[in-house]
């Protein structure tokens, strides 16, 4: 199972890479630009106890919840364009099945998995997506 969803999500990786070759990069929204900046500063603040397998349970299950919500967030207000809206969604969607991973709520993938999920997400998101004065993770 954790090898199919590799497999998947480097396919993913390839259809988003083909498409960075495009001029200029997708569009974002207040609430596209909000809501990625909190999953990378939620990210930030447990990345380190993820790697070094540090993180209590407890604040594991909050960082999955509150990613979750910021992708929910994210889906309910952007008014981007259709093509915009569903690579975005598609992204966000791979950063949320990373936080149940760090969570333990899903059992195909570890901690280390999900985190690293989320590090690439955010690095294609950076790459794809117009968002000024983003910062990365590192």
């Amino acid at each position: 199972m954790m090898r199919t969803f590799w497999l998947a999500f480097a396919v993913a990786l390839l259809v988003v890479s083909a498409h960075a070759g495009a001029p200029g990069k997708l569009p974002t929204d207040e609430a596209i630009r909000t809501e990625m900046k909190a999953i990378r500063d939620l990210t930030l603040n447990v990345h380190t106890l993820v790697t070094h397998r540090r993180m209590p349970p407890a604040d594991a299950r909050t960082f999955h919840t509150r990613v979750k919500a910021a992708v929910e967030r994210l889906k309910a207000g952007t008014q981007v364009q259709a093509e915009t809206r569903g690579e975005i969604e598609k992204l966000a969607s791979y950063i949320e099945r990373g936080a149940a991973a760090v969570a333990g709520a899903d059992s195909s993938m570890s901690p280390i998995d999900g985190i690293l999920i989320i590090d690439d997400s955010l690095a294609i998101y950076a790459q794809r997506f117009d968002h000024p004065d983003w910062q990365p993770l590192r």
